[in-house]
């Protein structure tokens, strides 16, 4: 029996860029600026000054380069700052704790309907801001040099605060809490809150000798398919930490998609090793089997995955096929699919199998 369905879900589980924070030597740790089009050698220069003082690292300026045309939308006349952010991944140094990209373009975020004054990656340690709508001139308004570099502060200590880890505050006394208006800006405040301070202090110290920073570069160079690169710098963090079992499942996952299945299932069962509570590298390790056309031994490892994590959509939903399509076992079939859509919600496909079974047509 051919196994169809199965083929379009093999979702790979990395254990995600959530390592406890770890003291690491910064000497030679670098945050970078980036000027992309004509921006003012002082803006950078200040920038730099700005990240120096209130985050005690060093900074550097980088060349000057130009704005991607891709990242430009014609119809809206602004840049996606996603599309910015991306592409600055690959332009941090080996030794830069992170990187912020200046530019005059006005920016837009795909999920916001207007703009936003810059956009950071709480993972890619890197970000960009915008200088456009500082300006009095944007809003019909004279200039004014001492409110402009007040905004130009304010934002910039925003955004380099979510390129070393911290997300968005609910606290409205802390910098960073998420303003959308100039209003917002204008009354936001220039320091952090007692919690987020001490998670960018933190943040700060984890240079590029840290297991969590080569960890979220790995991340980073996985999910947009460099292979390479993401296996250079999750070895890295291996070698650090080799009993962690996060990294090593991760590991896993970055040589099966490269391809090397055997390599891939030997990290998998270390990292369940280093950790049998840890329900990804058996998920994944079901996925080898999958791949290799071994239905058996994927049902024992997604079953473990189950039995370590009862309410997981995603393993229900591929002993669901499983059972229906290959083990040939469709009461089994339907328990796993319904475990599924009560977890996940509306999944036509599924929907569409459980109809099939109840009806008397299981496979």
């Amino acid at each position: 029996m051919k196994w169809r369905s199965l083929a379009g879900c093999l979702v790979l589980l990395m254990a995600g860029p959530t390592l406890a924070a770890e003291p690491a030597a910064t000497t030679g740790t670098v945050y970078y600026v980036q000027p992309l089009g004509d921006v003012a050698p002082e803006h950078a220069r200040f920038a730099c000054r700005i990240v120096t003082k209130r985050f005690d690292v060093r900074c550097k300026i980088l060349r000057p380069r130009p704005l991607p045309r891709r990242a430009f939308n014609a119809r809206r006349n602004q840049y996606d700052a996603d599309r910015l952010v991306h592409r600055l991944f690959n332009d941090l140094p080996r030794d830069g704790l992170g990187l912020m990209g200046l530019t005059n373009g006005d920016l837009y975020d795909a999920g916001r309907s207007r703009f936003v004054f810059g956009l950071a990656s709480l993972v890619d340690h890197v970000g960009v801001i915008s200088l456009a709508r500082y300006r009095g001139q944007w809003w019909g308004d004279t200039d004014d040099r001492s409110r402009f570099y007040e905004r130009f502060m304010k934002v910039l200590i925003h955004e380099v605060g979510h390129t070393l880890g911290v997300g968005h505050c609910p606290n409205r006394h802390c910098a960073m809490r998420d303003d959308t208006t100039l209003a917002d800006l204008d009354s936001s405040p220039r320091r952090f809150c007692d919690r987020c301070g001490g998670s960018i202090e933190r943040g700060s110290k984890e240079g590029p000798r840290s297991v969590s920073w080569h960890y979220t570069r790995g991340h980073g160079h996985l999910q947009r398919g460099q292979f390479a690169r993401a296996l250079y710098h999750l070895e890295q963090a291996a070698e650090l930490d080799p009993d962690d079992s996060r990294v090593t499942n991760d590991l896993g996952v970055a040589y099966l998609r490269r391809g090397d299945r055997a390599r891939a299932l030997w990290y998998f069962r270390n990292a369940q090793r280093l950790d049998p509570d840890f329900a990804y590298p058996r998920y994944n390790e079901g996925l080898v089997f999958v791949a290799v056309g071994d239905p058996a031994r994927a049902r024992v490892a997604f079953e473990a995955a189950v039995s370590i994590d009862p309410g997981w959509a995603l393993a229900h939903r591929q002993l669901g096929f499983l059972y229906s399509e290959v083990l040939e076992d469709p009461d089994a079939a339907l328990a796993h699919f319904e475990a599924y859509l009560a977890a996940h919600g509306d999944d036509a496909l599924v929907e569409e199998r459980v109809r099939m079974i109840k009806g008397g047509g299981g496979n």
